[in-house]
């Protein structure tokens, strides 16, 4: 008769034990990295930042977010709970769509409400779209918009934050509205 084979039994804790100090050095790698690399940078002042085509002169006393900037595709400034988020991407369709797309978005996805119509706006350097005002229970801002037809580019400006000192931020997001230019190199 033929005798079952015998398992010879081997030592797992080695092998575990190499898992758990990997685990344990991509952790602290990834927390010494979180630490050692700054959430915002301050920008020059005075001078000229660009995100895609779009440039403009940032107004001193905000920062760049670093995180939620997305290079040549969005930049996102903040000062204190005050944001101001420039985002380019391209557009094929009419003027029209990429406003009416982001109404929709802040009423029905984020619960906040329109204030009033959307008008037109031109800037000091003749740059010309449409804004709407916004607000809900904990922020508020306005949004303005410019679509490049020939370019089929959309630039959209949204400036926000808590209604504490939003009427100072929305002053100083203007100006750096006026500030802008769809000129930059790309």
């Amino acid at each position: 008769m033929h005798e079952p084979s015998r398992r010879i039994p081997y030592r797992t804790w080695p092998g575990a034990l190499a898992v758990l100090l990997a685990i344990a050095v991509y952790v602290g790698g990834l927390s010494l990295w979180d630490r050692r690399t700054p959430a915002s940078r301050p920008l020059p002042e005075g001078g000229t930042v660009a995100v895609g085509q779009a440039r403009f002169i940032p107004v001193e006393g905000w920062q760049m977010d670093v995180s939620r900037s997305k290079a040549g595709q969005s930049m996102m400034l903040f000062k204190g709970s005050h944001k101001f988020l420039v985002t380019v991407g391209q557009w094929a369709g009419g003027p029209d769509g990429p406003m009416l797309r982001q109404q929709r978005l802040m009423e029905r996805g984020q619960g906040l409400r329109i204030d009033g119509d959307v008008s037109d706006f031109i800037t000091l350097w003749g740059l010309q779209g449409k804004t709407f005002a916004y607000y809900g229970s904990k922020l508020a801002g306005r949004f303005w918009q410019v679509v490049d037809p020939r370019r089929q580019s959309v630039v959209q400006i949204d400036a926000y934050g808590a209604d504490d000192g939003l009427d100072e931020a929305l002053e100083d997001a203007r100006e750096m509205l006026d500030s802008m230019d769809l000129e930059a190199a790309q």
